[in-house]
């Protein structure tokens, strides 16, 4: 009978050295020491070690394309990481894999099918602020259970914030600027990993002022509102003759 026992050896050490290859590989890529404390400066060191490593992917083969943010989830002072990878490896049809670290590089969660926008919220469970992720359609309220986060947030509770959407876009429309002459009010839904989830963004353009775009950052907790200008970009390209 074949041996199968040396067989399942012989690919245990196979598997085995190419993960050590990679790794050697990935030190020859980011020789300088791994650093004490992680933050958004230094996080592709941690997305390619603890990340794309453990997946056996090598960080050199192409560009591995990820959202990041962080802030203090826990109030201990030091900020948490948020890794949402965009990579086709790392989604699917109901979204993408997200992880959360803290700020020595540990991996504190794991969590599937993931979209942008992720929002902080004010509220806190067992010590930990609540997040607001998209996945399956909505936005979703991971809650901390004293272990960690949902793992599958398209099961955990829906959360509508359309009523304070409309509310926040009202206050925009009956700014006197709006109301002479603004138009194309819009929601700016690109927003950073853990913005406020009580704050909005929205542009607009004037008649009066046709060369700049309007910003309207709001914050519908403490009512503030900042409104700046930006330049319209303009095509300077000339025809060739």
């Amino acid at each position: 009978m074949p041996d199968y026992s040396l067989e399942n050896d012989v690919k245990q050490v196979i598997v085995l050295f190419s993960i050590a290859a990679l790794l050697q590989g990935c030190n020859e890529y980011t020789s300088e020491p791994r650093p004490e404390v992680f933050t958004l400066d230094n996080i592709d060191r941690l997305v390619a070690e603890d990340i794309l490593i453990p997946e056996k992917l090598d960080p050199r083969d192409k560009e591995y394309r990820y959202k990041s943010g962080s802030a203090d989830l826990n109030n201990d002072g030091r900020n948490e990481l948020f890794v949402l990878m965009q990579d086709p490896y790392f989604c699917g049809s109901g979204g993408c894999t997200a992880y959360l670290f803290d700020d020595k590089g540990s991996v504190l969660h794991r969590m599937t099918v993931t979209e942008t926008p992720v929002l902080l919220s004010n509220r806190e469970h067992n010590g930990w602020k609540d997040v607001y992720v998209w996945s399956d359609g909505t936005l979703r309220t991971l809650a901390h259970d004293g272990t960690s986060y949902p793992s599958n947030p398209s099961v955990a509770p829906a959360y509508n914030r359309k009523l304070e959407l409309e509310a926040a876009r009202q206050r925009v429309e009956v700014q006197e600027v709006f109301v002479q002459d603004g138009y194309d009010l819009e929601q700016v839904v690109d927003v950073p990993i853990f913005y406020p989830a009580h704050s909005y963004q929205f542009t607009f353009k004037h008649y009066g002022d046709p060369d700049n775009t309007y910003h309207v950052s709001l914050n519908m907790v403490t009512g503030d509102m900042e409104m700046t200008t930006k330049a319209l970009a303009t095509d300077k390209t000339e025809s060739k003759n």
